[in-house]
């Protein structure tokens, strides 16, 4: 399975509640691509939803490295950053983010799906 179907497959069990599953996916899919920013993105997603906070942030981290701009990987380690009291770490990503180039009416979309 390639990481578009695996990444498609984690979603679907993360928006059913099966988080357990989508972990599994994501972190098969990791082990395999451990630079892809969308699979460290997604698996932070899931950490987050079931409560691993500091998890969370660690994979939400990678996805932003390689990617400083993108607007769903900003507001996701921004809100896992604030859940953790980590206010000071969340209004540095969104200053980085925005110096990266996100737009912020698409960043403001990404944090109100979040």
């Amino acid at each position: 399975m390639d990481s578009t179907q695996i990444l498609a497959d984690a979603q679907k069990c993360h928006e059913e509640g099966r988080f357990h599953a989508a972990a599994n996916l994501l972190l098969a899919a990791f082990r395999a691509d451990p630079e892809n920013p969308n699979i460290a993105r997604q698996l932070g997603v899931v950490m987050r939803a079931v409560g691993d906070l500091n998890g969370a942030v660690d994979f939400l981290s990678r996805s932003f490295q390689a990617d400083p701009s993108d607007p769903e990987t900003i507001a996701e380690l921004i809100l896992a950053l604030h859940e953790l009291g980590r206010f000071e770490d969340a209004s540095a990503v969104l200053l980085n983010g925005l110096n990266a180039g996100v737009q912020a009416q698409v960043f403001a979309e990404a944090l109100h799906a979040a």
